[in-house]
């Protein structure tokens, strides 16, 4: 791979790691949020599909793994910051909420769905990889 097109793959990575600090900062915050009738689980669907959707698009449109992992690897750095922060007194993570035990659990599972929708991205992007080198037509050049 050339110079000019590794530095352009290391750029988009880097801007998809800010897309994934952001959309993870703004998903924190909704934890205590709730959907439609009261349901609570606005930020865990919205961390499902925004870091499925941008992982695999990023992972899709560069061919690269890497560019697939950065949304989340953001995303992880900026919930956790959050976590060790709110660590002592329970500010953006709840830890212990008596009127309200649903918000813990939406909590907890925020973060593991965040990440399996990472996970699923990269599995996206594994494939399609795969699926361009078994394509004796035009064979991709390799990448990072």
């Amino acid at each position: 791979m050339p110079a000019t097109e590794r530095a352009v793959l290391w750029a988009t990575c880097l801007v998809l790691a800010a897309i994934g600090v952001v959309l993870g900062t703004i998903e924190s915050f909704l934890v205590p949020l709730r959907l439609f009738n009261g349901t609570e689980g606005l930020s865990v669907v919205l961390a499902v599909v925004g870091n499925a959707l941008i992982g695999s698009l990023a992972g899709l449109a560069t061919r690269s793994l890497a560019a697939a992992v950065m949304p989340v690897v953001g995303w992880v750095v900026a919930v956790g910051a959050l976590l060790i922060v709110a660590r002592g007194g329970d500010v953006v993570f709840v830890g212990k909420l008596p009127a309200d035990p649903g918000v813990v659990v939406v909590g907890n599972v925020f973060l593991f769905a965040g990440i399996l929708a990472g996970v699923a991205a990269l599995f996206v992007t594994t494939r399609a990889i795969r699926s361009d080198y078994t394509n004796p037509v035009n064979p991709p050049t390799p990448q990072v």
